[in-house]
């Protein structure tokens, strides 16, 4: 008698024996070890149910307070009896989980599919976020290659999105990057496009400089310019009417959608970034012959649509800033978008007010010195590099 017939004829016989022998065929096809000893279940009261268990387990049968116990025999160990005896109760196996790819394996198929995306793939492959992301679970593989497919979008586009239209493009999902680890995962992956070091701060500047915003009426650049934007072929005069008047115009980005070109002034070619407002004013009260762009600090999406269109232009632009670690990485993202030179606040403005330097703290001057070892080609090395021997910074302000 084959092994299927002899459960059958067993099961056929007493009934019973099915509830006594679905634990140990459940254990079999969940793929876990039989045990030396096991409980299955309240004791029969039927002696021929007995006598059937005493016969499968070689008479090695425990009753105590009201359950049984038996001793699992090497012959109810074998393989093909454990996979007949789960047949004819019908429980079937669970299959095999598939083998979790390794971190090193998932990364590089990653890679092979935006090869574009160098420094980003740098960061994945050292950034420790991303190793416990991947072990946690070999699912986000997904996960980090849509977000490489936003990322490449954004650094491609240059256009001005919400975080919700992002969403939804890359994951039919309008709150999936709103807020948690894909927006910060996102934001560490353009921040890394930059060089820029690896802070929250600096993830969500990069979002911004890349053309990401939460809302459109609230994100804004304030400029005094005598320009026209291009829409649908036509200018619009208002801009260039305000600064006639002597006026500085805010635009947000819902003002900045849809526009093709921006036309300038003959011979008003020279862009002039102000880092702070102040500064931004005095500007505006020497009314320069040139395009006066406030930014607020590290230039938000509205700011980079407003230099990029300026690039597109013709135009090239001066900045003026701090020049702290800061004040230099913002003129560097500047010169991302349009390219740049310093105004007020180069080598020959930091030695001709060596007597009023702001003193570095310990802490700003490490950190200057361990971005500049990072990044030994950045932008404004020399400025920087200046400012840092001094122990000093020359503030916007006082320049």
């Amino acid at each position: 008698m084959n092994v299927s017939n002899h459960w059958k004829k067993r099961l056929n016989e007493v009934p019973g024996l099915a509830a006594y022998l679905i634990p140990v065929a459940k254990k079999w096809a969940n793929g876990i070890a039989l045990p030396g000893r096991m409980t299955l279940g309240e004791e029969p009261r039927e002696r021929k149910l007995c006598a059937a268990l005493d016969r499968i387990f070689g008479g090695r049968i425990f009753y105590r307070k009201g359950n049984v116990t038996v001793v699992i025999p090497d012959e109810l160990r074998n393989e093909e009896t454990l996979a007949a005896l789960a047949a004819e109760l019908g429980i079937e196996k669970k299959p095999e989980p598939k083998e979790t790819p390794s971190t090193a394996t998932i990364l590089q198929r990653l890679r092979l599919t935006h090869p574009q995306l160098g420094p980003i793939h740098q960061w994945l492959a050292t950034a420790p976020e991303i190793e416990r992301l991947l072990k946690k679970s070999g699912e986000h593989e997904r996960l980090l290659l849509h977000l490489l497919e936003a990322a490449s979008f954004l650094i491609r586009e240059e256009k001005t999105i919400t975080l919700s239209k992002l969403g939804s493009l890359f994951f039919n999902d309008s709150k999936r990057l709103r807020s948690g680890t894909p927006r910060k995962l996102l934001g560490g992956m353009l921040n890394h496009q930059l060089g820029a070091e690896d802070t929250p701060e600096n993830r969500d500047i990069a979002l911004q400089l890349f053309g990401v915003i939460d809302n459109p009426a609230t994100t804004t650049v304030t400029l005094f310019a005598p320009l026209h934007l291009i829409r649908g072929g036509k200018p619009d005069r208002w801009i260039a009417d305000r600064f006639n008047a002597g006026e500085p115009v805010t635009l947000n980005s819902y003002n900045l959608d849809g526009i093709e070109a921006v036309h300038l002034r003959p011979g008003c070619e020279t862009v002039i970034t102000s880092e702070n407002a102040a500064p931004f004013h005095e500007l505006v009260e020497e009314h320069p012959n040139a395009i006066l762009i406030y930014t607020g600090g590290y230039p938000n999406a509205a700011v980079c649509r407003l230099l990029r269109l300026l690039r597109e232009a013709g135009a090239t632009c001066r900045h003026w800033g701090d020049t702290d670690p800061d004040g230099y990485m913002i003129a560097a993202l500047i010169d991302r978008c349009i390219k740049t030179t310093l105004f007020r606040c180069g080598i020959e403005n930091i030695l001709a007010n060596k007597t009023s330097l702001k003193p570095y703290t310990l802490t700003q001057s490490a950190r200057g010195k361990q971005f500049l070892n990072a990044h030994p080609r950045f932008r404004f090395k020399k400025e920087l590099e200046l400012t840092l021997e001094l122990g000093g910074w020359l503030e916007q302000e006082t320049g």
